[in-house]
Formats: structure tokens, C-alpha cells, sequence
């Protein structure tokens, strides 16, 4: 046998541990994981990445030899930590759907539903709309090779072996929920902002004009101003999800150094 497939239990150990840390990932991270791709190839994503990263893998602390029991809590923690990591990069996509529910809402669509094959639920079709385009910038500007590389230097911040996780970190979920608010307001606040002004007005000829049935009207008025700002505001939108990426990336990075 060659000698480098000569693996001592340690090494074995190391890989089957750096596996479900990825595989984890793999299953949980967006785009890749939805329910349109296949099983196989999402196992056959998790065994590459795991082969490519495991030279690079430092397992200094970890050792085989009289583990028992603690090879369940080793894996446990190596499932979770990919999960966790999963979740950060699954953030950019919560903050898009955030911002296309509210401006659903507030132009009156917001029961026109539709079911996603890809995601496996039944969504609005504005979050339809801005899932497509946050998905295809997010390739474009590689923001699966940022996520990827917090998920390589994973195992510096978080190295294998039997140490366990602060939870210390879990005190900061707020500021996780808070910018995934934050965000989708900022790319829904175009559309609010102009429905508010729309429905001021329409308040006011209501008041001038009682002839006027402004509930009726102000429908219509509604939906086809959400649309027309809406589509003006694309490349604002594009801008803003670059910005995300980036800042939804550096929370993930953040996130790995405080555990």
C-alpha cells in the first residue's frame, strides 16, 4: 500500500469528525442544500470539501486512544458546529425574505402565494422575486467561496478535539436577529416609504372627495406604485445585498472567533 493512504487511528478519527462538521454544513448552508439537489450530490460535495480541507486540518489535541463514550460528544459538537455555521450563512437569505414579505404586505400581495419546489414551502411571490435575484448575485459575486472559506477556517477558530464550545456566544443572538431586521428594512424601505405617501394622499382626497370610495381605490393605487418603485429600485436593491453579503460573511467569521 502506498504510503500515503497509511491512516493511524487518529487520522481516521480526525476525517470522520471533519466530515460531519462539513456535512453538516453542506446540508444547512442555502443554494446548495435546497431539495432540488440531489442527495448523492450533496454527499459527494461533503466528502470533496471534507478531502480538500483535511490536509490543511490541524488535529494536534485530538488523540484515539482511550476516547469510549466521548467519541458521541466529539461528534455531537463537530454536527452542531456545522449546523451553527449553516444558520449564519442562511441569514443573507432570512434578511431577503424579511424585506420581500414586508413589501408583499404593504402592496397588497401578500396572499398571493406560491408553492417553491426549492424550498419546500409555499412563499409570496415577491419573496419569489427578490429570492431569485438575491440567489443569483450571491453566486456572481462569490459569496458561496466567502462561506466556504469561514467554513476552512473553522478549524483554526474552532479545532478539533475534545474542548468544549463557549455558549457565551449565544448572549449576542439578538444582534443576529437585529440585522437580519435591519437589513430587510433598508431593502424594503424604498416601497414603504412610498406606500406611506400614497396612502397619506389618498387620505386626504378621501377627505376632500367623500364621493370617492378610497378603500377601493386605493388597492390598485397601492399595488401598481409598489410594482413601479419596486422595479426602479433594482439596482439600489443590488447594491444593498452586495453590502449584505459582505457584513452577513464578517458576522459569520466574528461568530467562529468568539466560540
Amino acid at each position: 500500500m502506498l504510503p500515503i493512504l497509511k491512516f493511524n487511528e487518529t487520522e481516521i478519527l480526525a476525517f470522520a469528525l471533519a466530515l460531519l462538521r462539513v456535512s453538516a454544513f453542506t446540508i444547512s448552508w442555502p443554494v446548495f442544500s435546497v431539495y432540488n439537489v440531489p442527495n448523492i450530490a450533496k454527499i459527494l460535495l461533503a466528502v470533496i470539501l471534507t478531502m480538500t480541507m483535511f490536509p490543511v486540518i490541524s488535529h494536534a489535541g485530538l488523540t484515539a486512544q482511550g476516547l469510549g463514550n466521548e467519541i458521541v460528544w466529539l461528534a455531537a459538537r463537530e454536527v452542531l458546529v456545522g449546523l451553527c455555521l449553516g444558520f449564519l450563512t442562511r441569514l443573507f437569505f432570512y434578511a431577503v425574505s424579511s424585506g420581500a414579505n414586508l413589501i408583499a404586505t404593504s402592496t397588497g400581495l401578500a396572499n398571493a402565494q406560491l408553492f417553491n419546489p426549492t424550498m419546500g414551502a409555499t412563499t409570496t411571490t415577491i419573496e419569489e422575486f427578490y429570492t431569485v435575484i438575491a440567489t443569483l448575485l450571491f453566486l456572481a459575486l462569490n459569496g458561496h467561496h466567502m462561506f466556504l472559506t469561514g467554513l476552512a477556517e473553522s478549524f483554526q477558530a474552532i479545532p478539533l478535539g475534545p474542548a468544549g464550545i463557549d455558549l457565551a456566544v449565544l448572549k449576542d443572538s439578538g444582534q443576529l436577529i437585529q440585522a437580519v431586521v435591519e437589513a430587510g428594512v433598508k431593502m424594503s424601505a424604498p416601497v414603504l416609504v412610498t406606500i406611506f405617501i400614497m396612502n397619506v394622499a389618498m387620505g386626504i382626497v378621501g377627505r376632500a372627495v367623500p364621493q370617492i370610495n378610497v378603500l377601493v381605490t386605493s388597492m390598485p393605487v397601492n399595488f401598481m406604485t409598489g410594482i413601479v418603485v419596486m422595479l426602479i429600485a433594482i439596482p439600489a436593491l443590488v447594491l444593498q445585498l452586495d453590502h449584505d453579503i459582505v457584513e452577513f460573511a464578517d458576522m459569520m467569521f466574528r461568530f467562529m472567533r468568539a466560540m
